[in-house]
């Protein structure tokens, strides 16, 4: 069966939201780490917008960071923040004091023993991609004429890649051939390795010379997708970013991808789905599944082995950490992270 992944790059417009967005949440986390934050950012053509509700003592300028990410990430350009920020609802912000969740959320964890990251391999090839094609733009100086924005797209039949397609912003002078040879030796090449057999598309549609939020649109929690398993295997109304960690939706979502590594390290399976869902004024998931290989239940070996409650999960993994930015591109699991860790299961 084909199998399809996509992973976009820090400048892409929602990638630029997402990571706007949690520079807010982890500045908030380091001056008051049991705020409660559900922010969401939209912006194009050279403005923000920068709302939510936030629960919390610190105080600090929202639209000073936001222009600070967005040029770390590269852009030269000005991009005007308008933040509207507003005080949490007294019964939401008391049913999260109790440790319950504040609306409901359908996580989704999954792991495989086919990689060594325990990740659909078609989406470790393509943020590996990205992450290549970032890092040649920022140091590599034969690679200067790369720009922030762009997306990579990956294809594989089975064990093998049929298609990359890479879609990489450039300065205005740089030649065609210069693009099409960059993209392959110092990006496509160094991740993939032998490209017989192997259908490149650089640039399909022709120059990409403008980008980023002076000629587009983006908005925060529009790539679930790509921030978790590629959309091989469900993954819910999941948008992580903005989110503080004890949003049922973030805590949920580490939880079940734990659980999920832990199956397949424990060699309860192959490959493993988890499924949690929570409903709002509860503190625990009312529904608790885990499929295993050729759709087995492997829901019994779970039971009673993980405390679900949102603070337990908080709690277990040190979530209450300034961690969010960094996580914000090349995908949430994967990483080097405490819910990443899998436990081991008699």
């Amino acid at each position: 069966m084909m199998k399809v992944a996509e992973s976009v790059l820090a400048g892409h417009p929602d990638k630029v939201c997402d990571q706007v967005a949690d520079a807010i949440v982890d500045e908030f986390l380091h001056r008051d780490s049991h705020a409660r934050v559900q922010v969401e950012v939209f912006a194009g053509h050279g403005a923000m917008m920068i709302s939510g509700d936030v629960d919390s003592r610190a105080d600090f300028d929202c639209a000073a960071i936001a222009k600070r990410v967005y040029k770390d990430i590269g852009y030269d350009d000005v991009v005007e923040p308008f933040v509207h920020l507003g005080t949490t609802e007294r019964e939401w912000a008391a049913l999260v004091s109790k440790g319950a969740a504040c609306e409901p959320a359908i996580c989704h964890g999954f792991a495989t023993a086919a990689t060594r990251e325990m990740l659909p391999q078609v989406q470790v090839f393509a943020h590996a991609l990205a992450r290549q094609l970032d890092e040649a733009r920022k140091h590599d100086e034969k690679m200067r004429w790369v720009k922030p924005d762009g997306r990579v797209l990956v294809v594989m039949d089975g064990k093998e890649v049929t298609h990359v397609v890479i879609f990489c912003q450039h300065d205005a002078g740089v030649k065609v051939q210069e693009v099409h040879s960059g993209m392959l030796e110092r990006v496509i090449r160094p991740v993939i390795g032998s490209l017989d057999h192997v259908k490149l598309f650089v640039n399909p549609a022709g120059p990409f010379t403008q980008g980023g939020l002076s000629c587009a649109t983006g908005q925060s929690g529009r790539r679930g997708a790509s921030d978790l398993y590629g959309g091989l295997v469900p993954h819910g109304d999941v948008a992580l970013s903005g989110k503080s960690p004890d949003h049922p939706l973030r805590a949920g979502s580490y939880m079940a991808r734990h659980i999920a590594k832990s199956l397949v390290a424990s060699n309860k399976a192959r490959q493993a789905l988890v499924k949690l869902v929570y409903i709002t004024g509860r503190t625990e998931p009312i529904i608790v599944e885990a499929i295993g290989d050729n759709g087995a239940d492997l829901t019994s070996a779970i039971r009673g082995v993980f405390d679900l409650s949102l603070d337990a999960i908080v709690k277990k993994f040190n979530l209450r950490k300034p961690i969010y930015q960094s996580l914000a591109t090349y995908g949430h699991m994967g990483r080097e992270t405490p819910w990443e860790q899998p436990t081991i299961l008699s």
